[in-house]
């Protein structure tokens, strides 16, 4: 059993979650520093941690190299992504004249893989679309969906790298197989489910055209 607590960090909105369990310490995409998130890692470190992203933009990469170094906690990405992290045009850290030193992460995960974070079992769902290497995080009933899936809606695909066909894809992949009681927290916004995205999620109706 995990226990899932949300931060909306920035002006931006992107949410960063802070997930434990009995012996397991796991923050989604840190974009933006918060004490709360070094606490929460600091307060664990009796625990197996790891920070993972779930795509290289700069608002859910941004703080992660700072809070590894002051936390001695690793980080993880989609092996698509991870050349991302140090090059600041196709993060967007550049377009949005963000600061952003590069760094590399300690771990490139692939599709399908099931890593293991202490007592903690994490799928790597490989979705494409908003950008080459995103990835989806299956933890339990929990899928942590990053700006693949939203709320009745999904993330831009305008973007360097995005691509309208593989998000429509990705997102049909995830409401065709995974359980429908599955709880899906996004990137931004509010908390949904498999279900309702299946009944309500515009890009749903789209692949079926």
């Amino acid at each position: 059993m995990i226990e899932i607590q949300r931060l909306k960090l920035h002006i931006i909105q992107v949410n960063c979650y802070l997930i434990k369990s009995k012996n397991a310490a796991v923050v989604i995409d840190p974009g933006f520093y918060s004490s709360e998130i070094v606490d929460f890692l600091n307060d664990n470190s009796d625990k197996t941690r790891m920070i993972l992203l779930t795509h290289a933009h700069f608002d859910h990469i941004g703080a992660a190299k700072r809070i590894a170094t002051e936390t001695d906690t690793e980080i993880a990405i989609g092996e698509y992504d991870s050349a991302w992290l140090s090059d600041n045009k196709s993060n967007l850290s550049e377009r949005f004249h963000i600061k952003l030193s590069p760094f590399s992460a300690d771990f490139n995960l692939k599709d399908n893989q099931v890593i293991t974070v202490g007592d903690m079992k994490i799928k790597v769902l490989h979705t494409p679309g908003h950008t080459p290497g995103s990835v989806c995080y299956l933890i339990e009933d929990n899928l942590f969906s990053g700006d693949t899936l939203f709320l009745e809606s999904y993330g831009r695909t305008d973007f360097f790298g995005g691509n309208d066909s593989d998000m429509m894809q990705s997102i049909y992949f995830l409401i065709t197989t995974l359980d429908k009681s599955v709880n899906v927290y996004p990137g931004h916004g509010e908390k949904t489910t498999i279900d309702h995205e299946s009944k309500n999620n515009p890009m749903v109706f789209r692949s079926t055209l």
